[in-house]
């Protein structure tokens, strides 16, 4: 850490011292209210689920109302339950919106065409009100994210599901689009076996009025065990495809053949011979090889390994989020990133819509200066080796510009030497002390903290026994 001015110096005497209910969202449905050649509420009649609201719209020439009730004589009646309304006018271009939270009938018109003359009887409308339906709950229990088994895998899929306002009819297993099968009753548990390769799990829940929901895809992969034969001058197969986590044997490698790899990010089994020669492939892509001696009579081959890219991770290790500096600052990024089955190909840092820099190795660190005042968001964009990118969380980092430190109000207390100095919030400072009575140095640290405020209370206890002590304060960065 850098200390950074020295504001001020000061002599002192010291004397005598968080599976919540899934809800249905909310529906605003829309009625057009039409003239002058044709007085309407369009659609007229409507069905909608409690909850949802309808929103009138007048698209016509001419002013209307919306009126809870149907007309009795010269007046509305509505019996209906609430919501009721007031009567409201409609301007020309004008909405109205109502949300409906029981189940009813609400009829409802236009005062002012209905009673009017001459009178436009057919301009009414009715909701209808119904129970909604919410969604059945359903969670994938097993297996986990990224199981590994080894094929053929015999396993049990396991689900738990339940309805808030009704019954699951039945639960669906899928390994991608495939239907595996379905379970009427608990327990939701399908035994199944998986072939080799990586499946997308997902379960699907149905409930009595055939709502549904389907949970996030689960990645599982089984790996086998694939061989390559070596025969002449030639390796059968060629090309071969794999899942990420699959082991290769490569047989028959008599002298003088090896395999190797034609590029650094494999190197399969070396430049020495071997009689076999095992390889597993943990990340996703394209690995050639080749015999070393017959390269150029055509002797290579490709593994080709499948599995589930996903996008890589990372996060800002420093500064902590909500950290404070003081402008203009010169400081470091440190941010760390990975991905599963894959290689980080470059970290991108950003400070808002900006780029500012890029780098290809880790550590992931980039310094950047002549930070100016202002508060500002900082993220990375982790790109994979497959060109699949991810943006981190944000870190807010806010620059200040430093106010001059001075020590202010120094006082003798039963508790000590007390003196108050000033701050930025959020910045960090250090008071020290001179070691002995009548010299301003050595100083030694006597304590460091986070202001809070902007004018920090410091109290030293030490001076009991010292007549006279000086003390600096510091700030770091």
């Amino acid at each position: 850490m850098q200390m950074k001015r020295l504001i001020s110096l000061l002599a002192m005497m010291a004397a005598g011292l968080v599976n919540e209910t899934e809800s249905r969202a909310a529906v605003t449905n829309i009625i057009r209210v039409t003239g002058p050649n044709t007085y309407a509420f369009s659609p007229t009649n409507i069905q909608i689920a409690t909850g949802d609201s309808i929103r009138w719209t007048n698209v016509s020439s001419t002013s209307h109302d919306v009126t809870p009730g149907v007309k009795s004589g010269s007046t509305t009646n509505n019996a209906a339950a609430a919501p009721q309304w007031a009567p409201t006018s409609l301007a020309l271009n004008g909405t109205f919106q109502v949300a409906f939270s029981n189940v009813g009938i609400y009829p409802y018109l236009c005062g002012r065409h209905v009673f009017g003359i001459p009178a436009r009887l057919s301009q009414t409308g009715i909701v209808t009100v119904v129970q909604a339906n919410l969604l059945p709950l359903v969670t994938l229990t097993s297996p986990t994210n990224l199981s590994t088994f080894t094929a053929p895998a015999s396993l049990t899929l396991s689900a738990t599901a339940s309805d808030a306002d009704g019954t699951v009819a039945s639960v669906q297993f899928f390994s991608g689009t495939n239907h595996l099968g379905s379970v009427s009753a608990e327990p939701y548990e399908l035994p199944v076996t998986l072939a080799a390769g990586w499946h997308q799990i997902t379960v699907r829940a149905i409930d009595a009025l055939g709502g549904s929901n389907t949970t996030a895809a689960v990645n599982v992969l089984v790996n086998s065990n694939r061989t390559v034969m070596v025969s002449g001058l030639t390796f059968s197969p060629s090309v071969l495809t794999v899942t990420v986590g699959d082991t290769v044997t490569f047989n028959g490698l008599t002298s003088p053949h090896t395999v190797t790899g034609s590029g650094v990010i494999e190197p399969f089994c070396g430049n020495v011979q071997q009689p076999t020669c095992v390889t597993t492939f943990n990340r996703v892509g394209s690995f050639p090889f080749h015999c070393n001696p017959h390269r150029g009579l055509g002797m290579t081959g490709l593994v080709q390994v499948v599995g589930p890219n996903l996008r890589p991770t990372g996060q800002i290790t420093a500064p902590a989020d909500g950290s404070v500096f003081a402008a203009p600052a010169v400081f470091s990024l440190n941010a760390e990133a990975s991905d599963i089955y894959g290689a980080v190909k470059n970290v991108r840092f950003m400070r808002g819509t900006s780029s500012l820099g890029l780098v290809t190795n880790a550590p992931y660190t980039l310094t950047t200066t002549n930070a100016t005042v202002g508060s500002f968001v900082y993220t990375l964009f982790i790109t994979d080796d497959l060109d699949v990118r991810s943006t981190s969380a944000p870190v807010n980092i806010t620059f200040v510009a430093p106010v001059d430190i001075q020590l202010l109000s120094p006082a003798a207390s039963s508790n000590g030497f007390t003196f108050d100095y000033t701050a930025n919030p959020g910045l960090t400072y250090i008071v020290e002390g001179a070691a002995a009575d009548g010299s301003p140095v050595p100083f030694v640290p006597i304590s460091t903290n986070v202001a809070n405020t902007n004018r920090v209370a410091f109290t030293d206890p030490s001076p009991s026994n010292r007549l006279n002590r000086t003390y600096r304060v510091l700030r770091q960065q």
